[in-house]
């Protein structure tokens, strides 16, 4: 059986975990457990730019790299991508790493690994395209049934981080093991912070408990209905007093239009009004976060912000906001049209109720919840 290098004799470590915001975020803990595990090892992090920024600043993380992901993606060959790969392989170089870690498990990442000249490089147990030919396999089981925040940290408890958690294999589901510790080492500036506060208060949001919604996603079919995100927001609005905040980038805009048509109340929203970092800090400073399959989900939860998510295809088992399964709408179990293995119709999503997104939402808003309302309010 392959035996892990001895990070007790490693001083830098590189992590290849290259996209998306969500996976960046379940990714964050393994940086977390390796450097509580061993406090020397000096630890790097290569991700594309448009998703970096959710671990920029992170405490647990030594060096950033940045991958310039719409260059590389136009014109993968031409000049201004062979400048791009050269400069990254420079600074890969320079920092002479002694081992990567895949936790990407495709070529886009694994590559960075070859680029670097990073002498022993492991991937985890997901490792597609021609990633076995440039990675270690990390000889853990693959459970499906696992959430992969869990799935990542095998790959550090196989390291020696072993100490840091309960027992690797065993079960999620036994109800006698502990809540496994787990850190996500995101960061906020105290810039962001001001700024969303300075944002909110020109929405009449400031200083209250409010309610954060997302209404994008990736892709179409992982977006609700955005006329039950719009009725959703007025009721909560006119039945609990709590003034709803809609965030998204500048690409969500054609989705702020809609709303404003759509609504009955005003519109508040910062929808490609902050940058990544304010989107951060708005998400944190939340009573509860709704959204669909997206990256704000897991940033809410990293902050233990109460997440009530909505999921399609996509099993929140698996890739749901961390610890908050209880909160996750989902009726793709209900659908009797599609192959039990894959969802062809993409409709489960929208047989999501506005009530049940209603019913979900009330206890984490109640004024007897001190846990939820005191911090909210007193978040600046």
């Amino acid at each position: 059986m392959q035996h892990p290098v001895d990070l007790n004799r490693i001083e830098r470590l590189l992590i290849l975990k290259v996209s998306s915001m969500g996976d960046i975020v379940h990714a964050s803990p393994v940086a977390a457990a390796l450097k509580r595990a061993f406090p020397h090892l000096y630890i790097g992090w290569i991700a594309e730019d448009r998703h970096a920024g959710v671990i920029e600043g992170s405490p647990r993380i030594d060096r950033l790299h940045i991958i310039p992901h719409k260059a590389l993606r136009e014109k993968p060959f031409g000049r201004e991508a062979r400048r791009i790969i050269a400069q990254i392989t420079r600074e890969l170089r320079a920092e002479r790493y002694q081992v990567a870690l895949d936790l990407q498990g495709l070529l886009k990442s694994a590559i960075w690994g070859v680029f670097g000249a990073v002498p022993i490089r492991y991937g985890a147990h997901r490792m597609r395209e021609l990633t076995p030919l440039l990675l270690r396999r990390i000889p853990i089981p693959e459970r499906p049934d696992r959430h992969v925040v869990q799935q990542y940290l095998d790959a550090a408890r196989w390291l020696g981080a072993s100490g840091e958690f309960p027992d690797l294999y065993a079960s999620p589901n036994d109800a006698n093991l502990p809540e496994p510790p787990v850190e996500f080492p995101l960061f906020t500036p105290d810039t962001a912070r001001q700024q969303v506060a300075y944002k909110l208060t020109q929405l009449g949001a400031d200083g209250r408990p409010l309610i954060t919604i997302n209404p994008s996603a990736g892709r179409e079919w992982k977006r609700w209905d955005i006329a039950k995100f719009a009725e959703l927001s007025d009721r909560i609005e006119a039945e609990w007093g709590v003034p709803v905040v809609f965030l998204g980038g500048p690409g969500d805009k054609p989705l702020e239009e809609r709303l404003r048509a759509l609504k009955k109340r005003p519109l508040r929203s910062l929808i490609g009004r902050t940058n990544l970092k304010e989107a951060m800090a708005a998400a944190e400073r939340s009573a509860v976060h709704i959204c669909g399959d997206t990256g704000t989900a897991h940033i809410a939860a990293a902050f233990r912000v109460p997440v009530v998510s909505l999921y399609g295809p996509t099993s929140p088992d698996r890739t749901g906001p961390y610890g908050q399964r209880e909160r996750a709408l989902y009726k793709r179990p209900l659908c009797t049209a599609c192959p039990p293995d894959k969802c062809v119709r993409k409709e489960c999503l929208q047989w999501i109720t506005v009530e049940e997104v209603m019913q979900a939402a009330e206890l984490l808003v109640s004024p007897s919840n001190e846990k939820c309302f005191g911090n909210a309010a007193g978040s600046d």
